[in-house]
């Protein structure tokens, strides 16, 4: 598939290229869901800094009974052109590319013409890169652009006010003049670390977790994970190993190893690279891995990947945009299809397969809350009282660890 692809710099030059696109996120039907790199590996976050507070409590919240909406009879989509903005490569086997891989695979299933599609890349999560991203896609005629990565908020969304015409999408919490959209991670990761614990406990009850940056989505992977091991042993606990980067390599590989010298054999993650599964692969431990399916890195290692899979929420946007329905109000904040697992490796034992499987049809009939009362944070605060639920303005932000998780991290730093 080829579609309009520039490349960020100082000149932004337009080429043309022509990418055979991996299987679209793993489609197991295990429920279960970032975070931007910038070029040359350093590190560039979804922004806490400057970032918007969440506000579904006034936005138009689009509900996941839209998930299988399909376009009204006659619907056309030939005039939709969208831009894509990303702040690091689309092959990045990491968020970008399974931020690109679902507008690819929303693109498909509407039938949206390949190069109705501009993508850029490598751009900056700074104003001056921000504004010289959107006026090159406003002027290339797309009426909905997507901002990926949560550090273009606050820069697209004056942009956006002066733009009425345009639709602009904005990956995180919702912001004013901007759809907002975001995914119930939690739910892959909650049975990810369900799944790790049930592996472990006749070994260590201790979990590890190798993690990029205190920043929520990341706070996110680490307490779903932590919730999950300890629904399957509530002695279980899971220690953190920071990176303080989005990308590094080496120092991914370092946290990791220093969670196996610690004695742990099993642990998550929410790092980019493949140096998280080879390190475990080569001291025989396991992980889950995050963002894309992780086991062509690390087959040995690999006990399952959580995968992003935002299709479903880019086609409903597209299609309320071409419909001329979207509005600046909408916020999506959808889990199920969107939050997903891969399918188990081979190596994890069936008794294991079949509690996570039953766990999800729990899950699916409302009968397990992940974030239900009685919660404690790991410095003794009650964050729910028994027989309450937490609201999704609080999940969201995630500036919390829950009671079992082991970091030097204080949440919301």
């Amino acid at each position: 598939m080829k579609w309009f692809h520039f490349q960020g710099g100082k000149n932004m030059k337009k080429r043309i290229i022509g990418i055979c696109l991996a299987a679209v996120l793993a489609a197991a039907g295990l429920v279960g869901c970032g975070e931007a790199q910038q070029a040359a590996g350093e590190a560039s976050a979804p922004a806490e800094s400057g970032a918007p507070t969440t506000a579904t409590g006034t936005a138009n919240y689009i509900g996941e009974d839209k998930m299988a909406q399909e376009p009204a009879e006659g619907t056309d989509f030939s005039n939709l052109k969208i831009g894509e903005i990303e702040s690091y490569v689309i092959n990045d086997g990491g968020w970008c590319q399974a931020t690109h891989e679902s507008v690819v695979a929303a693109m498909n299933d509407l039938g949206i013409p390949e190069e109705n599609l501009i993508v850029l890349e490598s751009i900056g999560e700074d104003q001056a890169s921000t504004e010289a991203a959107a006026d090159e896609l406003i002027n290339a005629g797309c009426n909905l652009i997507l901002g990926t990565s949560t550090g273009y908020a606050s820069f697209l969304s004056p942009i956006a006010a002066e733009h009425p015409d345009v639709i602009f999408a904005q990956w995180g919490n919702k912001t004013d003049n901007l759809v907002g959209y975001d995914i119930r991670s939690y739910e892959g990761m909650f049975l990810a670390g369900y799944a790790s614990e049930l592996m472990s406990q006749a070994e260590n009850t201790e979990l590890g977790f190798a993690a990029s940056m205190n920043e929520f989505s990341v706070r996110t992977a680490i307490n779903a994970y932590a919730l999950g091991a300890k629904y399957a042993n509530p002695e279980a606990t899971v220690k953190v190993a920071s990176i303080e980067s989005w990308y590094d390599p080496d120092k991914e590989s370092q946290a990791a190893q220093s969670l196996i010298d610690a004695g742990i054999k099993y642990m998550g993650m929410e790092a980019s690279s493949p140096a998280v599964p080879e390190t475990c692969e080569a001291n025989d431990a396991f992980v889950v891995g995050y963002h894309n399916d992780m086991s062509v890195l690390a087959p040995e290692a690999v006990i399952v990947s959580h995968t992003w899979n935002f299709a479903p929420i880019f086609k409903n946007i597209m299609i309320q945009t071409a419909e001329g329905t979207a509005t600046p109000d909408d916020f999506y904040y959808w889990g199920g299809e969107c939050s997903k697992l891969t399918d188990f490796a081979a190596f994890v034992p069936e008794d294991v397969v079949a509690a996570v499987t039953d766990l999800k049809a729990q899950m699916d009939a409302g009968d397990v809350d992940i974030f239900a009362g009685p919660l404690n944070d790991n410095t003794g605060n009650t964050l729910v009282s028994e027989g309450a639920t937490m609201a999704d303005e609080d999940i969201i932000q995630q500036n919390f660890f829950v009671e079992n998780v082991q970091t030097t991290w204080k949440a919301g730093e």
